[in-house]
């Protein structure tokens, strides 16, 4: 009986074993159990503390140091500053006040009236009526000139953050490769806390508006990366292939096919980039922005709740007004891009014919 006993225990345990070996799940938990089995008590034995080692720590504070202190050294002198930033830098501050000096010399009936001309254009009379209405709350709050002074710093911003953030994603969108080396980029941009940008940027380019812009653009254009790039891997395969049964080349395909099936997705990525500056707006203002980030960072500074929300409604109302307008004209151009891009297809292949 004994040995009938231990030959069924044995036959069973053959049997566990080898639907463990089927199960390849199963059997990696039980190889990082027995591993762990073994490590943690050596390093219990050697680091029985609970904390970090301090052997294992690496110091990035001295190097990091002098780097900071050899950009605050060579900042006035070297040419890599007075030649390609201080160029930058001043290519910002001239197209920040060029922006500036028309909506000024536009008056705020100017501005409105283009605002609320471009808003029923886009999505109807509803919206033209909100976008107006809104520009004119700015001016009755008293927050006409720092509300234009917002929107020049972030005319400049958004329009450098599309400019990078499209041509990263048109890199993106034709070579897997470039897509593979951009994600991580991309991710740890979009991750990296927005304060993390400002000291970066102030050491290079000092206090004012071209840190403010260039820390607006770090920050906003990696949605349009993104976007771009989705758009224009995600083409629809049937046009993609009437395009190419037609000879067109690589050069005709992107502009005649990919680019206006992106274009919902690239009126998206607009969208989410005008999001992403305003929401740096107050951030900005730390740096050196000014407009309504730096009267609400003023009013936070002595703790005044009226100032802080009158500074903050404009930009709430910015914020929804642009919103809605990139949103409607996204809607209304995505609706036909295909039906559109067969078009601009037939008409390139008898152009070429």
């Amino acid at each position: 009986m004994a040995t009938v006993t231990a030959t069924v225990g044995h036959s069973g345990v053959s049997a566990l074993l080898k639907n463990l070996r089927g199960h390849r799940a199963v059997g990696k938990l039980l190889l990082l159990a027995v591993a762990a089995a073994v490590i943690v008590p050596v390093l219990d034995s050697h680091w029985a503390s609970g904390t970090w080692p301090g052997a294992l720590t690496v110091d990035l504070s001295a190097p990091l140091g002098r780097a900071s202190g050899w950009i605050i050294d060579n900042r006035d002198s070297h040419p890599l500053f007075l030649y390609f930033f201080g160029y930058v830098s001043s290519a910002v501050v001239l197209s920040v006040r060029a922006v500036y000096v028309v909506l000024l010399a536009a008056g705020w009936a100017g501005v409105t009236a283009v605002a609320a001309l471009v808003a029923w254009r886009t999505a109807g009379v509803r919206l033209a009526l909100g976008t107006a209405a809104a520009f004119l709350a700015c001016g009755l709050l008293g927050m006409w000139v720092p509300t234009m002074q917002t929107l020049a710093l972030m005319v400049v911003a958004v329009l450098a953050s599309v400019l990078l953030g499209a041509l990263l994603g048109l890199a993106a969108g034709l070579s897997d490769r470039t897509y593979r080396a951009l994600r991580p980029v991309l991710d740890t941009m979009q991750v990296l806390p927005a304060f993390a940008y400002l000291l970066p940027v102030v050491l290079v380019f000092g206090i004012g508006v071209p840190a403010a812009v260039l820390a607006t653009v770090v920050y906003a254009a990696p949605p349009m990366a993104r976007l771009t790039a989705l758009g224009l891997r995600d083409a629809d395969a049937g046009v993609m292939e009437a395009v190419t049964s037609l000879g067109a080349t690589a050069r005709q395909r992107l502009q005649t096919a990919r680019l206006p099936l992106a274009r919902k997705e690239l009126l998206l990525g607009l969208n989410q980039t005008i999001m992403m500056a305003l929401s740096m707006a107050v951030i900005a203002s730390v740096i050196g922005a000014g407009g309504l980030g730096d009267r609400v960072y003023q009013a936070l500074a002595s703790v005044d709740v009226g100032a802080a929300l009158a500074a903050g409604i404009p930009i709430v109302l910015l914020a929804v007004v642009l919103d809605r307008v990139t949103g409607a004209a996204g809607e209304r151009l995505g609706s036909d891009s295909g039906a559109t891009a067969l078009r601009w297809a037939y008409a390139a292949a008898a152009a070429l014919a």
